[in-house]
């Protein structure tokens, strides 16, 4: 992989830390260089403290939150309301907390019946705020991974990894709950940056498959994030991290 950065933290605190920071900088780099701040949020337990600390000082106030444009990169087919909804974990942890209008939040409609139409209007609204018929370029999207090496809702040996058209896709994937829209590969690679953040000793087989092993997607999906014109970077507890070479780390 090309421009890819490793850390690795002591526990989750640190890592969250590290990542407070790297937002507020891409923040300050989007803005300086095109007026505004467009970041996708990933749902899981993983950025849950990461949230909690933007949404606090002293680094809330290192963000003008009147720029910030809000996606996410995968959502759960589930009402915005429920425990599961990524929405949800966002807005009770850090959306509810900080100085944003309900313009600024753009919540994947993944509640609706007809999971095909809520991708094409997820779509529609990319295009919109971005102001491209084309593939929009985030100037940050978050992710994690599992334990089986998926990444936003891009599971292993699903039609998704190959997907090269659209842009939000539904998906039926083996974890609960399974349906889900997910970002696909075209716009995660088109990102400015991507960070992501892995914790847990549970992930530390796919961690070094996906960093030091073949170019096997199809078995570790998170490979598949090789941003042509970005960066990657990986921020990891010392579980997640237990298996990788020392160089790596």
């Amino acid at each position: 992989m090309q421009n890819i950065h490793v850390s690795t933290y002591a526990d989750l605190e640190a890592l969250s830390l590290a990542a407070a920071r790297c937002v507020i900088q891409a923040a300050h780099e989007a803005i300086a260089d095109h007026g505004y701040f467009t970041i996708a949020l990933s749902g899981g337990n993983t950025p849950k403290a990461l949230y909690s600390l933007l949404a606090e000082e002293p680094y809330t106030s290192q963000i003008d939150w009147s720029k910030v444009e809000v996606f996410w990169s995968d959502e759960r087919c589930v009402p915005p309301d429920s425990p599961d909804s990524c929405y949800r974990m966002a807005y009770d942890t850090l959306l509810g907390k900080v100085p944003l209008t309900e313009q600024q939040i753009h919540r994947v409609p993944a509640e609706q019946a007809d999971r095909d139409a809520a991708s094409q209007a997820y779509t529609d609204e990319m295009r919109r705020v971005f102001k491209t018929e084309g593939t929009p370029v985030f100037d940050l999207i978050l992710l994690g991974m599992g334990p089986e090496g998926h990444t936003a809702s891009l599971f292993p040996h699903q039609e998704s990894l190959k997907e090269q058209v659209r842009l939000v896709m539904p998906v039926t994937v083996p974890k609960p709950p399974p349906p889900r829209l997910t970002f696909t590969p075209p716009v995660l690679n088109a990102a400015k940056h991507v960070l992501f953040l892995v914790t847990g000793k549970d992930k530390a087989e796919a961690v070094q498959a996906v960093l030091e092993g073949e170019y096997n997607p199809e078995e570790y999906p998170a490979q598949i994030v090789q941003p042509s014109n970005g960066d990657v970077t990986w921020l990891f507890d010392t579980g997640a991290a237990s298996h990788l070479s020392q160089k790596a780390r």
